[in-house]
């Protein structure tokens, strides 16, 4: 059967989560795992829950577009909020959480896209003149002075 994952990190802290809180209960629901309430609605267990990120990093976006200004690698990005279905963890939406701006990657930054289901690591400039293969989605994260310090392309089969 094929999964759609967030990331490969979603499904190792996920599994960490379950066999850590649950102690192989079959009962517990990925809410529950991460130590959120259960939301109870139609059916039990059904319903949505906010996708997982990993340590360090707060927000989504979509990328939208890069380019090369005075040395600078600058990329056009949409916020995103993210959800998956709890019971189909291929079913994921992103919404635009506010309108497009600009984003200075930072020098030294770490920039991970995926080749094939591997994530390899290139430079900023990469992300200039190529397509990605997978998704344009990516969880990131910034400096003080609101450059990208890193990011990384989330996993979509």
């Amino acid at each position: 059967m094929t999964h759609r994952y967030v990331s490969a990190a979603v499904v190792l802290a996920s599994a960490a989560a379950l066999l850590a809180t649950a102690c192989g209960s079959s009962g517990a629901s990925p809410r529950a795992a991460a130590g959120q309430p259960a939301v109870a609605s139609g059916s039990a267990g059904s319903g949505w829950q906010p996708c997982h990120l990993p340590a360090g990093y707060k927000n989504f976006f979509k990328l939208d577009s890069a380019k090369n200004i005075r040395g600078n690698t600058v990329v056009r990005v949409t916020p995103e909020t993210c959800k998956v279905n709890r019971n189909n963890d291929e079913d994921v939406v992103y919404t635009p959480r506010g309108a497009a701006h600009s984003l200075v990657i930072a020098s030294g930054a770490s920039v991970k896209v995926l080749r094939d289901t591997t994530t390899v690591k290139v430079t900023p400039n990469w992300l200039v003149n190529h397509k990605l293969a997978n998704s344009p989605y990516f969880y990131y994260r910034v400096n003080g002075q609101n450059r990208i310090t890193a990011m990384q392309e989330i996993y979509h089969p």
